[in-house]
C-alpha cells in the first residue's frame, strides 16, 4: 500500500503515537486517513478524540449519536467529552476538508465534482453538499450550510471555484439545486472560465442563437421541442444497478444571462417533451459525454441513500452550526474512509466495509483488517 504524500505541515513532537500507521504493510485506511487529516488539529488531545470520533463514527451500530459513539470506542463516560469537542471545541474544520478533499481525490481519482441540496432534520434550513465523482463511486468532500439570505447556488459556486486547481484541475461541476437562482453562477464560472452543468427548469426562459435569435426568448422545453428532429439516441448507466438505458438527447446553442450556453435535453421515449433539461458552458462536447455528466447526481442521491445510516450524516443532535459542521466533515471522512478501502479490496463499498471496519476498535481483528485493506 503506498503511503500518501504529506500535503500538511509536520506533526508536532506531542502527537500520539497511536495515531501513527506502523507502516505500508500493516496501516490500516482508518489510521492512515487520521495520520493524514487530524495532524492539522493544534494539540494532542483534539487529535485523539478526532480519531475516536471518526473510528466512532464507522464502527457505532444504528444512530450515530454521541452517547452511542462513546459506548462504542470507551465506555458511556467519553460522551460528554466528545460533545465538547464537536459542539464547542475550538478546532477549524476547513483545513482538514482541504486535505481530505486532496486525499479523497488521490485515491479515487475524481472527473468531475457533482453539488446537490439537502434539507436537515429539525433545523429547517438546507444543506450543500459537494461530491467527488469518480468512475464507480461518489464521495462527499465538504457540506455546507445556507446561511440566512444566501442562495443555494451562490454557496455552491463559492464552495467549487475556491478549489485548489493547482493540484485538483478544472474539472466539470455539475449542480442540481432546484429553484435557485442560477445568473451569478454561470457569471462567476464564464468569468473563471471553469466548466459548469446545471439542471434547469422546463419552464426557464432561453433565446436561441443563429438566424433566429430575434424571436423571443421560449421556454427551454418547448425550444428543445421544436428541436426535436436533431435528437440522437445516447446510452447511460444507472446508478445503483448498472443497467445501461438508452435515451434520446438534443442540443441547441442558446443565449441566456448575457453567455452562449448549450440547452440539453433528455427524452425517454418518442413523444412528448423532455424529461431533463440542462444548461452548459461546454459547448463543444459531445452531448452523449454532457448527458452522463448530468447523470452525476442521480449517483450522488443513490450513494447518499446507501451510506446516510452507515456514516451518520444525518445523526447530528446539537444546535450549534459550527458543532454541525465538524460532525459533517468527519462523517464525510468516514465515507472516504469506507469507500477507499473497497477500492483497495476491489469489492463494492458498504457491504464489504461494514463487514470489516467496525472491527476496527478491536487490536485483535485490527491485525487482520490491517493486512486486507
Amino acid at each position: 500500500m503506498r503511503r500518501v504524500p504529506r500535503t500538511v505541515r509536520p506533526a508536532r513532537p506531542d502527537r500520539p503515537r497511536s495515531l501513527v500507521p506502523a507502516g505500508p504493510r500493516n496501516s490500516s485506511v482508518l489510521d492512515e486517513l487520521c495520520e493524514v487529516l487530524f495532524t492539522q488539529l493544534p494539540r494532542s488531545d483534539q487529535r485523539i478524540k478526532g480519531a475516536q470520533y471518526l473510528r466512532g463514527l464507522i464502527t457505532a451500530e444504528g444512530r450515530k449519536s454521541v452517547r452511542n459513539i462513546a459506548s462504542q470506542i470507551g465506555g458511556p463516560e467519553m460522551a460528554q467529552s466528545l460533545h465538547h469537542f464537536i459542539a464547542s471545541s475550538t478546532w477549524d474544520w476547513e483545513p482538514i476538508v482541504t486535505v481530505l478533499q486532496h486525499y479523497a481525490d488521490q485515491e479515487l481519482r475524481f472527473a468531475a465534482w457533482a453539488v446537490r441540496s439537502l434539507p436537515i432534520p429539525r433545523r429547517n434550513q438546507q444543506a450543500l453538499g459537494v461530491w467527488g465523482v469518480a468512475n464507480d463511486v461518489t464521495v462527499p468532500v465538504r457540506w455546507s450550510l445556507l446561511p440566512s439570505g444566501e442562495s443555494a447556488a451562490e454557496c455552491a459556486a463559492s464552495a467549487t471555484l475556491g478549489f485548489d486547481r493547482s493540484t485538483i484541475g478544472p474539472r466539470p461541476v455539475v449542480l442540481d439545486i432546484p429553484g435557485a437562482d442560477l445568473r451569478p453562477v454561470f457569471d462567476r464560472y464564464m468569468q473563471a472560465g471553469a466548466p459548469l452543468l446545471s439542471a434547469v427548469s422546463a419552464s426557464l426562459p432561453v433565446a436561441e442563437q443563429g438566424p433566429r435569435r430575434a424571436r423571443s426568448p421560449l421556454p427551454a422545453a418547448r425550444l428543445l421541442q421544436s428541436h426535436r428532429m436533431l435528437r440522437r439516441p445516447v446510452e447511460w448507466a444507472a446508478p445503483g444497478t448498472g443497467v445501461v438505458r438508452t435515451s434520446l438527447v438534443a442540443g441547441v446553442h442558446v443565449e441566456w444571462a448575457g453567455h452562449p450556453l448549450l440547452l440539453l435535453g433528455q427524452w425517454d421515449s418518442g413523444q412528448g417533451q423532455p424529461v431533463q433539461c440542462w444548461l452548459t458552458n461546454l459547448t463543444a462536447t459531445p452531448l452523449g459525454v454532457i448527458l452522463r455528466l448530468g447523470k452525476c447526481t442521480q449517483r450522488v442521491e443513490h450513494d447518499f441513500a446507501s451510506s446516510a445510516s452507515h456514516v451518520g450524516t444525518l445523526d447530528y443532535e446539537g444546535r450549534s452550526s459550527d458543532g454541525w459542521h465538524r460532525h459533517m466533515t468527519l462523517a464525510a471522512a468516514a465515507h472516504v474512509a469506507q469507500v477507499v478501502a473497497a477500492a483497495r479490496a476491489r469489492v463494492r463499498p458498504w457491504s464489504y466495509c461494514m463487514a470489516s471496519m467496525e472491527r476496527m476498535v478491536d487490536p485483535v481483528a485490527k491485525t487482520t483488517i490491517r493486512t486486507s485493506l
